[in-house]
């Protein structure tokens, strides 16, 4: 029960900040939302919101980067790029939730160097696999590394533009620019 509660207050807070951001977030919201007392947060995280942050950095990473991973070993660059826009359609842009990345409401809504830190990783391990997927089809340095850069900063810039335009249009966008790059 305790762990589910825990659990519960992670997605929840992913929710939250990805729909107001970090910063006007409070720890009161999160409990409410994950329908737990103001003071069983303090309990399962003593140090409050910036402990949350870390966990849904962590299991933001855990899944999403698990999938850019996978589609990164397991294909070519051109259809990893669309599984991963795909992905990014159906995680973070799709379905009833507010669209974004609680990576990048974290990263720029939180005062805290070690938060920022941890999402310089989460953004560094996500490059490195699509970065990766282009060294092993042939992709010399640096433009292997500035082309996963540039794939995941057109993500994370088409989830803004899909919260401002209310559809999923601007991460076709992002894959059309990539793929004449990625055919060459």
């Amino acid at each position: 029960m305790a762990r589910e509660t825990r659990q519960r207050m992670i997605e929840q807070a992913a929710l939250l900040f990805r729909a107001r951001g970090y910063g006007a977030t409070g720890i009161r919201e999160i409990a409410t939302a994950a329908g737990a007392h103001r003071g069983v947060i303090y309990h399962h995280f003593p140090d409050g919101k910036t402990e949350v942050a870390r966990e849904v950095l962590a299991a933001t990473d855990a899944t999403i980067g698990a999938y850019i991973e996978s589609w990164c070993i397991a294909q070519e660059p051109l259809s990893a790029m669309r599984a991963i826009i795909a992905g990014a359609k159906t995680m973070l842009a799709g379905g009833e939730y507010p669209p974004g990345s609680p990576v990048a409401a974290i990263t720029i809504g939180a005062d805290d160097d070690a938060l920022r830190e941890s999402a310089r990783a989460v953004y560094a391990r996500w490059q490195r696999a699509f970065r990766d997927c282009l060294h092993r089809n042939g992709t010399p340095e640096p433009e292997a590394t500035d082309v996963a850069t540039l794939l995941i900063a057109g993500i994370e810039g088409a989830l803004v533009l899909c919260r401002t335009e209310g559809g999923n249009a601007p991460l076709d966008r992002v894959a059309a620019a990539l793929e004449p790059l990625l055919r060459s």
